[in-house]
């Protein structure tokens, strides 16, 4: 019976419980077999005869051996029991989606935990789980389903604004026990584990096999110096991966210490030991060389804002600016694609931070006021991690075509072995021991000895190729399949371009399709738009941002100040005072800002020019002709729009 499982990863599990040693079936049909040659064929036929069926049975039993470790459905086939209660279950098959991952079997995990809505009804309950790529997903007596471990990461914002983090001990031993410490925790493989990885290979097997015939044959010397390199340069692979996962091993939890409000007053604690639920106070930092530190967990801003650095997760070397969650609706529950500008991810750094003063906790050290969503690999850092760490598959130098074209040549060596045993059983003076070693070279032929070995050849040259340009690869043969690939595609300006970006000019204004490049023609509002409408800050005396927004306040020849304030270079055009910024969000294509110019207030808005062609009470003639005339060119086109505001109070 299969139990589904609730997410993006498992498709579906299998509940099993371990059989009795003496009753798997890699056990007690191989020890009848044994016996039946010990009683019943070595007394009845010679003796070359008997060590030949003696060999047959010790190649069955090892290959069977080998297919448990090479196959999960044949090992649950093999040495488990399919079960449908829980509560017998030892381990269970996890049977990920499609491109997700392979088949692994993982223990079940019983512990007692307390349940109940008031304290008058706590009962204590037994919950089981299981744990896979370092996912844990819990048992549901009611639904007979597993779901994902919640973390507090999509609740209402009232929910967060009016949270003052754990108010008892009980509260936080309750949590840790739940979701853990705030660490990556992953085993380090010896060198030892490695090596054996690489030697339970098909091929590596299939290559000792070869061996062994040869040795059989009399082929000594050319037989034991094939062993030795292909030990060689496995062993030299298992070294470039122990190297690697080594180098993975030095990304870890920041554990600078922390501001958190537990039990009702601020206290020190490293940042190993944040748990989803706590009110920290984060800023910027630097560690004893003066790096900047790194933020521990994702948190939700609830006060203050920061500047941050993102180019660990994203690529991108634009800072972003995330702002406090005041001001949302109370009821609107917290959206991982939509909130994302409220969000300090795990692994990115703070460049610059503002404190909010009124917020409802005060912080003692001058940080902006957060709650912590995630931690662990259930960060955005700790994904990262989890996608190095677990490839999609487990990818071996065969593939599905040369799987293919060794099962067409076997069917030629099997016809020949058998041609030739026929022909050898009807010699009476010919070696039995010698013609069923002759037929077993035929099959093994099929496979060119050298191949193996020359694959690892190929494979060492390129990590060591790829080492010295400082890149590591955590599974070897993935560099084989890297030579099947005919087109690359990169997303980002930068990677094959130069991210600075030119401005053109202006267009739309009289209606036509015509450049305006000079910016006296141009109406003062769209200047006043374009100086106002960005996400741009100062950071260490230096102003950063998108490169767009940068190349637009150049082109219109503005000047941008570190009090918010947009104005021109020379002439008389009136400074703009940005009182309001609603950031750009993928989702709605534009950003808008509130901001003054004199004792005007308006709402100026950019973004894409399908989506403020939605919200225009007047759209231009041949507004959709224009757009459309420059992107098709490959121009990056954006749409200006505002909107005059009442007179209001403002409060800075």
């Amino acid at each position: 019976m299969g139990f589904l499982v609730e997410g993006k990863v498992v498709d579906r599990i299998e509940l099993l419980r371990w059989k009795s040693w003496p009753w798997r079936l890699d056990i007690w049909p191989f020890a009848i077999l044994y016996v039946v040659w010990l009683l019943a064929i070595l007394p009845s036929i010679d003796f070359v005869d008997a060590a030949i069926a003696l060999g047959a049975f010790v190649i069955l039993h090892i290959l069977t051996w080998l297919f448990t470790y090479w196959s999960v459905d044949f090992r649950c086939f093999v040495q488990a029991t399919k079960v449908n209660d829980i509560h017998e279950a030892h381990i269970c098959k996890v049977i990920p989606k499609k491109f997700v991952g392979s088949k692994e079997i993982v223990p079940i995990f019983c512990r007692k935990v307390l349940a109940g809505s008031s304290p008058s009804s706590i009962t204590e309950v037994e919950e089981f789980s299981f744990d896979f790529r370092k996912q844990r997903f819990i048992f549901s007596e009611e639904k007979h389903i597993f779901y994902k471990l919640p973390y507090p990461s999509k609740e209402t914002a009232g929910f967060y604004i009016k949270n003052t983090g754990y108010g008892s001990d009980t509260k936080v031993n309750a949590a840790v026990e739940k979701w853990g410490r705030n660490v990556f925790e992953f085993p380090q493989p010896t060198f030892q584990k490695l090596m054996k990885e690489h030697c339970m290979e098909p091929f590596f097997v299939f290559q000792v096999f070869c061996v062994c015939l040869w040795c059989l044959d009399e082929y000594w010397y050319y037989s034991l110096f094939t062993l030795f390199m292909l030990f060689l340069f496995e062993s030299t692979m298992a070294k470039s991966r122990l190297k690697t996962l080594t180098e993975l091993r030095r990304v870890r939890v920041d554990n600078q210490t922390l501001m958190v409000h537990r039990c009702g007053k601020w206290v020190k604690l490293s940042g190993m030991d944040l748990l989803p639920g706590d009110v920290v106070s984060i800023g910027r930092s630097a560690g004893q060389s003066g790096e900047e530190r790194t933020i521990p967990a994702d948190m939700l801003l609830l006060a203050g804002s920061a500047i941050t650095n993102e180019a660990i997760l994203t690529g991108e070397s634009t800072p972003q600016w995330k702002v406090s969650i005041q001001g949302r609706e109370l009821g609107e529950k917290l959206s991982a694609r939509r909130d994302k500008n409220h969000v300090l991810f795990g692994g990115t750094k703070i460049l610059q931070h503002t404190a909010d003063k009124g917020a409802h906790l005060k912080t003692p050290d001058g940080g902006c006021l957060a709650i912590v969503l995630r931690t662990g690999f259930e960060t955005s850092q700790g994904k990262l991690m989890r996608t190095i760490l677990f490839s999609t598959e487990r990818v071996t130098a065969n593939s599905w075509e040369s799987g293919l074209f060794i099962l067409f040549l076997v069917v030629f060596a099997l016809i020949a072995a058998g041609y030739v045993l026929k022909k050898g059983l009807e010699d009476p003076t010919r070696s039995r021991y010698k013609l069923f070693l002759s037929c077993s070279l035929i099959i093994t032929s099929v496979i060119p000895p050298e191949l193996p070995m020359e694959l690892s050849i190929a494979v060492n040259t390129s990590l060591i190729a790829l080492a010295r340009r400082g890149i590591f690869c955590t599974e070897p043969f993935r560099i084989p399949f890297a030579g099947k690939v005919d087109i690359c595609c990169f997303d980002k300006t930068g990677t094959l371009t130069t991210d600075d970006m030119e401005f053109r000019g202006f267009v739309g204004l009289d209606g036509s399709l015509n450049l305006e490049t000079d910016t006296n023609k141009v109406p003062e509002r769209t200047l006043e738009i374009l100086s106002a409408c960005h996400a741009l800050v100062f950071v260490d005396n230096k102003l950063v941002g998108d490169p767009l927004e940068k190349a637009a306040l150049k082109g219109i020849d503005w000047i941008y100040t570190s009090d918010e304030k947009a104005m021109p270079r020379k002439g008389n055009g009136q400074p703009v005072q940005i009182l309001q910024r609603h950031h750009f969000a993928s989702h709605l294509k534009r950003m808008a800002v509130v901001a003054r110019v004199q004792e005007e207030f308006f709402s100026f808005v950019k973004g894409a020019p399908e989506t403020i062609q939605e919200r225009l009470t007047d759209i231009p003639p041949g507004y959709v002709d224009t757009y459309k005339h420059y992107t098709r060119q490959g121009s990056r086109v954006l749409a200006l729009a505002y909107k005059h505001l009442p007179e209001m109070a403002v409060c800075r």
